[in-house]
């Protein structure tokens, strides 16, 4: 009848408004969206899917970059199909990354000059489409700079402390196991909260591994249900690169329940989420395994061996105590929970969400100052309870600023960079911000509840030659 179409009409109407009061964000018209980014980053393809998977994140840059079919850096195409194989830091790098920007990916993760010289063998054409990103990389610029001094200092810094990361990592791997498995034979819960904090420790501590070229040690990262291949994506190609902005992956994956952006928010999302974050956290590791489980099947997803590895956990736990398949699964569904809240506290208070921290959205550096160093310490802050202990630093994700500069470099040779790094920093006049841990935790939340984006640019440079 009329007047049930009308009814309908009328509920429809009423749920709609009732998302767009809850989810602003996601129905935004298309240029609303394309606003959003003060850096002039286009709205990503995608960015709203409800997965938030790393390959839909991966599917929406092909369709943004320019790169047709090929990779890209700067304003070039090339192709390395026949270097994938042979491909140094492992080809996985490669293989996912064809038909995307790799501009800041490649700068970042190669300090040597070699690359760069290599370049012109694979050298197809020049892209037709401009870059969707602002980030320069100029030779006298700041990151280039800097690179070139950090190459320079390497040679000089001891190298044991890259077998102490090793060393420290294999010990938490192993103390998570034992804990695991004592925490049944014991019957106690408080040994598991334990195995559950050692596992997120362990998590952490080999997210320095998976930045690296392929190794067994990033294996550790994937025994959460998080997988090291996807957090290469999600972690090291979108967060890393492009902190804080659209086009971090991190970022979007919070959404609707934790926004970052300083976009229009309700009150449920301003304020309860400073209740309510601690449940998110508890299904970070959880979520990974229900998306991955989603995705199996789906064209261009990989059916890879490492996720099965959590699931040897719980079947250890039964082969040693002979305890029943369902405590032991009760036990390890609780070292779970653990160790998820502990890696969504310690991850989200790291630095990146404060108020004085760019979120895009704040008023943006001119253009001319868009360096994408520079950028980089716009969107971070350190901890100086945490920096100088090469054990905090490694499973607090410490050393921040020069972590995310040089991702590939192990946690261990961080602290004997920053005499040059401090050099370079006053040379430019841009600022290393140092905070404390209750400073960047009390600024996270006050992030969540910002709405007004901060009016001025970030502090600007000095005017001094930039020359070293």
């Amino acid at each position: 009848t009329m007047s049930g179409f009308l009814d309908q009409k009328y509920i429809q109407s009423a749920i709609n408004h009732l998302l767009v009061q809850l989810f602003p964000l996601h129905f935004k018209t298309k240029s609303e969206k394309n606003q959003l980014s003060t850096l002039g980053i286009k709205y990503p393809t995608l960015r709203d899917h409800p997965l938030h998977s790393a390959q839909i994140w991966l599917e929406g840059r092909r369709a943004d970059d320019g790169a047709e079919g090929l990779w890209r850096i700067h304003d070039c195409l090339y192709d390395f199909s026949e270097f994938v194989d042979v491909h140094p830091g492992g080809k996985d790098w490669l293989k996912l990354t064809k038909g995307i920007d790799i501009t800041e990916a490649f700068e970042a993760h190669h300090l040597s000059p070699s690359p760069e010289k290599m370049l012109s063998r694979y050298f197809v054409s020049k892209a037709k489409q401009a870059r969707n990103k602002p980030f320069t990389f100029e030779e006298d610029g700041f990151y280039k700079t800097l690179k070139k001094e950090i190459y320079k200092e390497l040679s000089t810094v001891p190298k044991h402390p890259i077998q102490r990361s090793k060393y420290i990592t294999d010990a938490l791997f192993v103390t998570y196991i034992f804990s695991a498995v004592l925490a049944v034979h014991l019957k106690s819960f408080s040994v598991g909260a334990l195995a559950g904090i050692a596992l997120s420790m362990t998590a952490i501590a080999a997210h320095n591994f998976f930045h690296q070229k392929d190794n067994f040690r990033m294996y550790y990262f994937d025994f959460t249900f998080m997988q090291s291949r996807d957090w290469r994506i999600s972690h090291a190609l979108s967060h890393h690169l492009y902190p804080n902005t659209v086009n971090d992956l991190e970022i979007a994956m919070g959404e609707p329940f934790l926004q970052y952006l300083p976009t229009e928010k309700n009150f449920v999302f301003r304020y309860l989420s400073w209740v309510y974050s601690p449940i998110v956290y508890a299904f970070f590791f959880l979520s990974s395994l229900l998306r991955t489980l989603m995705q199996i099947g789906t064209p261009g997803t990989e059916f890879t061996w490492p996720i099965l590895l959590p699931f040897t956990v719980p079947l250890l736990m039964m082969l040693v105590t002979k305890e029943s398949l369902v405590f032991c699964s009760g036990m390890f569904l609780w070292i779970i929970i653990i160790g998820s809240v502990h890696f969504g506290i310690v991850g989200l208070n790291a630095g990146h969400h404060h108020p004085d921290v760019f979120h895009d959205g704040d008023t943006a550096r001119p253009k001319h100052e868009m360096d994408w160093g520079i950028f980089q310490l716009d969107a971070v802050m350190d901890r100086k309870e945490i920096t100088g202990s090469h054990f905090l630093v490694l499973v607090n994700f410490g050393d921040h600023a020069l972590h995310h500069l040089f991702p590939t470099l192990d946690h261990g040779l961080l602290e004997y960079l920053y005499p040059v790094f401090l050099k370079i920093c006053k040379q430019f006049g841009t600022e290393w911000r140092l905070s404390s841990q209750l400073e960047t935790t009390k600024g996270q939340y006050r992030q969540l509840a910002k709405v007004e984006p901060n009016p001025k640019p970030p502090k600007p440079l000095n005017k001094k030659s930039n020359k070293v």
